[in-house]
């Protein structure tokens, strides 16, 4: 796969996965006892919408927006320079599986969506070396809300997340690896479309003419409108969870 085609259709977008400033904050208010000065680290932030949102949440405190894609780190700096929260946000371009971070250094680790890029059970364990003692984590990601998807469904997934876990199943992986779970909720199906896939059916749109000549790029393109569709037909078969939890 061309990764700078891959990364440019996601540029300049609002988000780069499902969610909303409202289940940012409804999972931020599972966590108690949070430091007013927590240290957050945002992990895959992509352009940043839940960033700015954990800032305004907890107005004390100093966020840590990393990403592997810089032109994404740009537009984080850039959003939250236009918010006023510039000062309280830095970003650090790094690989989740490779974070440049002491051990013991956060109070709280934010994945919205990122987690499947290096497996969820695999950044369980990983990232909770750089939480404090007590610390919490919030990781969403698309998990089968059915026993029995279907078929088309099923096929589409076995291809493209082949990892793609039940919630049960993701809750006794994060039981096992050590973590208290705080609370978890579904991600309305709204907030699929809203600031995610609607902007992104345009996108696609514009690069679809840009790039007839590509075959390689059509077929991405191809692949992003086949999950649109999927998931319009079987929204109930699948989606986003927000796991909050706490280190010990």
């Amino acid at each position: 796969m061309n990764e700078e085609f891959f990364f440019s259709i996601f540029e300049g977008l609002p988000r780069q996965g499902p969610g909303s400033d409202a289940c940012t904050a409804k999972a931020f208010s599972m966590i108690p006892d949070i430091p007013l000065d927590a240290e957050i680290l945002d992990i895959g932030c992509g352009s940043g919408m839940q960033t700015l949102a954990l800032a305004r949440l907890c107005p004390h405190c100093r966020i840590t927006a990393s990403d592997i894609h810089q032109p994404f780190l740009d537009d984080v700096m850039s959003r939250a320079k236009d918010a006023g929260l510039g000062e309280r946000i830095r970003t650090v371009r790094a690989s989740m599986d490779d974070l440049p971070f002491p051990e013991e250094s956060f109070d709280l680790i934010w994945a919205e969506g990122s987690a499947f890029v290096m497996g969820f059970a695999e950044a369980l364990a990983y990232w909770k070396k750089f939480l404090n003692q007590g610390g919490s984590m919030m990781m969403s990601d698309c998990v089968w809300f059915s026993d029995s998807p279907h078929s088309e469904c099923r096929e589409f997934f076995e291809k493209e997340y082949p990892a793609m876990k039940p919630e049960g199943v993701i809750r006794e992986m994060i039981l096992s690896a050590g973590y208290r779970i705080l609370g978890t909720f579904r991600l309305p199906d709204a907030d699929w479309w809203t600031h995610y896939y609607t902007p992104l059916s345009r996108r696609l749109d514009m690069l679809g003419k840009e790039h007839a000549g590509n075959d390689e790029g059509m077929s991405l393109i191809l692949m992003i409108r086949t999950e649109l569709g999927i998931h319009k037909k079987y929204s109930s078969d699948y989606g986003y969870t927000y796991f909050v939890m706490r280190k010990g």
